[in-house]
This record gives C-alpha cells, sequence and structure tokens, in this order.
C-alpha cells in the first residue's frame, strides 16, 4: 500500500497534458487543451484538459478526474497502479507498506496478471539473446527476416525455448502462482492428468502492448513445419488482454500518426515491425483478427485518415472489403493499397528500397470507391447481371458514410467512373437507406416490452434555449429528462464555484463595523465566503453543493489551509469528483475578434475589481432567493393562521424580512460591471 504522502508527492508532480497526450492527441485552446473523447466516439472534440487545475473532462459523454482517474479508465490499471506508473514516469521513489494478509488476498488481480506478463516479456527477451537454442534458432530466424537488434530490442521481440514447461517452472521459482499463470495464458493445465506445459514453447514471441507500452499479451509463431502445430498462437482473453480492443505496435506508432495525420493498417505483426524498421512508423496491426469497431475508435482517437495494406490474393481482398465499410461506417477517410501477387507489406518493403516503398504506397492508394470500383468493373466485364450486382455493391459502402456531403460527393465520382447518371444513384442511395431505416425501427420496436409506449425524439426533453451547462454531468443527460432544479440553483452553483476557482485568491469588501461605520478589508476569498454564508446560516438546497460546502469548511478549519483542488478531483465519492471536474473547467473563451475586429474589450474575469465584484454580486443573489423563499412561505403561512397573535408574529417578520430584501435589491443595482 502507497504511503498518503507518497500519493501527494505523486499527485503534485504529475503534469495532466504530459500523461493524457501520451493516449490522446491534444490541442491547445485557450488555457486549456482540447481533443476527440477517448471514451465514446465522437465527431467534435469536446474533451478539454486544464493544466492548471490538473483536470479532465468530456462535455459529451461526462467522463471526468485527474490525471490517476484517466489511467484507471483508460488503461484498466487499479488505483495502485497509476500511482506506480506515475511514480515512475515522473522519478518519484516510493515506499509501500506491507499489506495485511487479508489486504494481500484482496488485491486486484489484473495486478498480478500485468506483473507476470511484463516478467514473460522480460524472460523471452532474455532467452533470445542469451540463451544458445535461443540464439541459434529465435535470433538466427529474427535476422534472416532481415530485422535489425535495435528493431528486435525496439519491439521487445524473444523466444520461448521448446522444452514443455521450463518458463512455468521458472515463473514459479520468482513467486507466481499456479493461478496466475493460467490466468494469463502464458501456462496451459490439463485438467484430467495436471499437466503444466508453456503455451509459447518453440515459437518466436511478439509481445502485445496496450498504449501506454505495457505488455498484456503475446502471440508465438511456430518455425518448424510440421502441419499438426498451429502457425500462430495468441494470448487467451483475460481481465487485461482482449485482442478485439488491442492494435499491435500503436503505442510506438501513435505519435507519428498524429504528425502525419495518416495511419497504415496491416494484418501481420511482422509487417508493422518491418515497416517501421524502414521508417514507415506510422502503422498498426490487427494481428491476424478480423478488424472491429474497437480497433477502428483507437485509430479514430488519432486520426481520421487510413490506409490499409493488404495482400493482394483473394483473402486479402476479401479482407480489404470488409475492413473498407467498417471504416466508413465510423467516418474516417480510407484508402487501400494491394501489393502483387505473392506479396505482402513485409516481403514487398524487403525487396524495394525505402523510399521506392514509399513512393509504392503513396502512390498506388486508392479511395475506396476507385478499388471497388476498378477490381469489381474488372470482373463483371460486359455482364449486365454483375454490373448491376458492382453498382449495388458500392452503393451499400456509401450509404454507410455518416456525413451527407461526403455522401454526395462520392455519388458524383461514382457516376463518373460507371458513366451512370447521379438521379439513378441517387435513388437507389435512398431506396437503401430507407430500407434500412424501417429495418432498424422495426427492429427496435420487436425489443421494446408491449406495453410500453412510443418514445418521443431525444430533442424532445432539452429546452431549446438552454446548453446545458448548469445542470449536473450525466453521461446519458441527453437521453433523460432533465432533473427538476432548485429555484436559487445557479446562485448555489456559482456560489461553490468561486470556492474552488479562486478560493486562494484575495478579495477586497466592503464590511461594517459595530459603530456602523465602513471600511474596505482584505481577505481570502475562501475565508470570506465561507465566513459569510455561515455567519448568516445559509444552507445549500442542492445536497451536493452543501456536500463540498462543508468538506471545504471542515477542511479549511481544521487543517488552517486552503485544500488542494486533488482533495475533490481524487475524492472517492464520484458525483463530488464529477461536479467539481466541471465547475473547475471552463469550456468557453472568448475570440480575440471581440477587440481585434470589433473593438470591444471584455473584462478579465480574473482581475480583481471583476472578482471583488462577482462575489458580492453572488452573495447578494443569493441571499435575496432565500429571504424570496422564506417571505414566500411566510405568506403561506399566513393564509392558513387563524391565531391573530401569530398573524401579527408573522406579518411583523416579513415586513422585517422585505426591508432587507430592500436593501439587498438596492445594493445588487448598484453593482456596475467593468
Amino acid at each position: 500500500m502507497i504511503k498518503p504522502e507518497d500519493i501527494s508527492k505523486i499527485l503534485d508532480a504529475t503534469e495532466i497534458v504530459d500523461v493524457i497526450n501520451a493516449f490522446v492527441p491534444l490541442k491547445k485552446r485557450g488555457v486549456n487543451y482540447i481533443g476527440c473523447c477517448p471514451f465514446h466516439n465522437e465527431k467534435t472534440p469536446s474533451f478539454t484538459v486544464s493544466p492548471s487545475k490538473g483536470i479532465f473532462k468530456c462535455f459529451g459523454c461526462g467522463e471526468a478526474g485527474n490525471a490517476v482517474n484517466f489511467l484507471i479508465k483508460h488503461e484498466h490499471y487499479s488505483y495502485p497502479e497509476a500511482l506506480r506508473f506515475l511514480a515512475n514516469k515522473y522519478g518519484i521513489d516510493i515506499q509501500e507498506e506491507e499489506l495485511t494478509d487479508e489486504a494481500k488476498t484482496l488485491q486486484d488481480e489484473k495486478e498480478g496478471l500485468f506483473h507476470v506478463t511484463e516478467f514473460a516479456q522480460k524472460y523471452f527477451a532474455d532467452i533470445l539473446f542469451n540463451d544458445a537454442e535461443g540464439k541459434t534458432i529465435g535470433l538466427s530466424y529474427f535476422i534472416e527476416r532481415e530485422l535489425t537488434e535495435e528493431t528486435i530490442k525496439r519491439w521487445g521481440l524473444g523466444y520461448c525455448k521448446d522444452k514443455w514447461s521450463e518458463f512455468t517452472e521458472y515463473a514459479k521459482k520468482n513467486g507466481y502462482t499456479d493461478e496466475v499463470l493460467i490466468k494469463s495464458g502464458l501456462t496451459i493445465a490439463k485438467e484430467e492428468t495436471h499437466i503444466q506445459y508453456d503455451r509459447f514453447r518453440a515459437r518466436v514471441i511478439f509481445p502485445i502492448y496496450n498504449i501506454g507500452g505495457r505488455p498484456l499479451g503475446f502471440t508465438g509463431r511456430v518455425l518448424s513445419s510440421e502441419k499438426t502445430k498451429a502457425k500462430y498462437v495468441n494470448s487467451p482473453e483475460s481481465d487485461i488482454y482482449s485482442k478485439s480492443k488491442v492494435l499491435f505496435g500503436l503505442h510506438l506508432a501513435k505519435n507519428e500518426i498524429v504528425k502525419q495525420d495518416l495511419c497504415y493498417l496491416v494484418e501481420g505483426n511482422m509487417d508493422a515491425v518491418m515497416l517501421s524498421q524502414n521508417n514507415v512508423e506510422n502503422v498498426v496491426a490487427s494481428s491476424g483478427t478480423a478488424l472491429t469497431i474497437e480497433q477502428i475508435r483507437l485509430i479514430k482517437r488519432y486520426t481520421k485518415n487510413v490506409t490499409i495494406l493488404y495482400d493482394g490474393d483473394s483473402a486479402g481482398i476479401k479482407a480489404a472489403f470488409r475492413a473498407i465499410d467498417l471504416f466508413v461506417e465510423n467516418g474516417l477517410n480510407v484508402k487501400i493499397v494491394l501489393f502483387p501477387d505473392g506479396e505482402d507489406p513485409d516481403s514487398y518493403c524487403r525487396k524495394l528500397p525505402q523510399e521506392e516503398f514509399k513512393k509504392y504506397i503513396t502512390e498506388k492508394a486508392e479511395n475506396f470507391i476507385l478499388f471497388k470500383t476498378h477490381l469489381l468493373l474488372e470482373d463483371a466485364k460486359d455482364d449486365p447481371f454483375k454490373r448491376s450486382s458492382l453498382i449495388k455493391e458500392i452503393i451499400n459502402t456509401i450509404s454507410l458514410i455518416p456525413d451527407n456531403i461526403e455522401k454526395a460527393a462520392y455519388i458524383q465520382q461514382c457516376s463518373s467512373l460507371l458513366k451512370m447518371k447521379e438521379e439513378i444513384l441517387n435513388n437507389e442511395l435512398n431506396k437503401l437507406l430507407r430500407e434500412r431505416y424501417f429495418k432498424q425501427r422495426k427492429e427496435e420496436k420487436d425489443k421494446r416490452p408491449e406495453n410500453s409506449s412510443e418514445l418521443p425524439p431525444e430533442d424532445f426533453f432539452i429546452p431549446k434555449e438552454d446548453d446545458g451547462s448548469d445542470y449536473l454531468t450525466n453521461p446519458k443527460a441527453e437521453k433523460q429528462i432533465l432533473p427538476e432544479t432548485f429555484p436559487d440553483e445557479a446562485q448555489e452553483r456559482k456560489i461553490i464555484s468561486l470556492l474552488l476557482n479562486y478560493g486562494d485568491k484575495e478579495t477586497t469588501q466592503t464590511v461594517v463595523g459595530e459603530d456602523g461605520e465602513k471600511t474596505d478589508e482584505t481577505f481570502l476569498v475562501a475565508a470570506y465566503l465561507i465566513g459569510d454564508i455561515s455567519t448568516d446560516q445559509i444552507s445549500f438546497d442542492n445536497q451536493l453543493y452543501q456536500k463540498i460546502f462543508d468538506l471545504y469548511k471542515d477542511y479549511l478549519i481544521e487543517e488552517g489551509q486552503i485544500p488542494n483542488l486533488n482533495f475533490f478531483t481524487n475524492n472517492q465519492d464520484k458525483e463530488i469528483q464529477n461536479l467539481v471536474t466541471t465547475l473547475l473547467i471552463n469550456n468557453y473563451s472568448v475570440s480575440d475578434l471581440w477587440e481585434t475586429k470589433w473593438k470591444i474589450t471584455i473584462p478579465n474575469p480574473e482581475s480583481p475589481e471583476r472578482l471583488n465584484l462577482n462575489i458580492k454580486e453572488s452573495l447578494l443573489s443569493l441571499k435575496l432567493n432565500k429571504l424570496e423563499k422564506k417571505i414566500n412561505l411566510i405568506k403561506e403561512n399566513l393564509r392558513k393562521e387563524e391565531d391573530i397573535d401569530n398573524q401579527l408574529i408573522l406579518l411583523s417578520e416579513q415586513k422585517t424580512l422585505e426591508r432587507i430584501k430592500q436593501i439587498i435589491s438596492n445594493e445588487l443595482n448598484r453593482i456596475v460591471t467593468k
């Protein structure tokens, strides 16, 4: 267990932009950074990172938190793993307290899987370079494939010896249990005989890494020609490895993909390794598995432009056709390069000089319309039935494009290539879209319970003049009726926002002494807000705001200092974490055109004068709302009260409150925005 003081050191040292930018491309916008959210599929960036406050917030799906939360969500780390990752990244030595037996038993299983997989990767790499069998068989194979020692080490390639259980026995001697070895897939156990043996024996090893560069599993390639053995063996699915959600080589390619705004996709691991060695570093592999939606979304985080490099045989063409539809449907721009018969990206890359190969994959890249049309026209020739099928095949792909303008552009290109009127193609497209729409509606209706009523459109529940910024974040807020809010919701929210954003700043406010004389005094914003609200015994109707206010107040009183923002953004209460992150990130900025073009000066909200007015106005507005509620309650009680004496008491109280309300109203009217 990591000590609290070390956790504080880690959180203080962490640069959130540095951490997140390793996984999500970010661009600076004002004081913040933005990018496409890695937690849901989006076209317009709504993922905002605040370097000054050390937090992120997605205004699309609602995910929020600090760097630790990001690693837990994105990399599926446990809390201790995320802290260790950051400690290692920033060179912080941590001392871990001895775990109790009970804590050891409850320790996250995923952490054990990560450790044994990292252990195995180092073991296989060591065998490759330092063992006689590893060098003779494994290393010689990679050298024959023209890989350099630098490339082999960069990718962490290895070799597992042709011994039944040598790795398993070695791992056990180093403290790894049967359970974790079997769960990781490194060891296979026969139930009937209880015999254990190494899954990857007699194979060269390709480690599969997550985006952060941590090994999750392996692909092992057999080198013998025995037909009884599968050519490739992969790690089974586990708590840390899901082959449909991983792209081989993305941890090394991601920065170059962003830089070139282009991703090359190959099928085989060796294809990716060889292209990377030959200076095509923006390349990833699907590891021979069928391309998945999750893998496409991984690529989309870094670029919308993909070029598929597949073999030119029938299997490669079939795989390319399927990949095209998936990429198009998810809004990516896809091109295809097919290699000559008998060639694959690896072999052709070794055959041509670097620059010629790069020129080939650039010049031979065709958009999906050209690729499908040329290929299918050649097959159809003059057969009208095949030609008709070709048109429907191409129109089907165009129909998957989300953007209507892009659809129209591709229809134009298709019309030109096929020498067919756009009107005919558009009719076919619309017919297909209608059929798909009604089929989808029918499927939705069939799934709906019999007693349920037809739901109105999603935007039915969203007020037309509301941008949603004043509501608590909910990942599915756009699909739900907005919750009932309190009359003074906005004022309460503003107070909490001021407390969190400016609590450590100073404010100068006018105070009235016991002699009635007014003087200007300077306070910490947090001390002034908390003192004023507590003195007037104001409570928040929104219980989440009250909880944050109380936490802030108690910390200030007990510790004698302002709480660090990590105290809230790292809070175990997810509601507090989400709301605080939302209030800390300002997702809106004023264009420079206001001053440069239209000569309109926008006041700086953080200037001392503006902050002083903001605090004063917010407190007075909150008090005014609370007074109005009390006055309305008194009026309601007066209507019900029959006793004359009680009525007089209530009227006197109402008169006093009305007088205070008038004073506050007059004061608010005197506040001039500068």
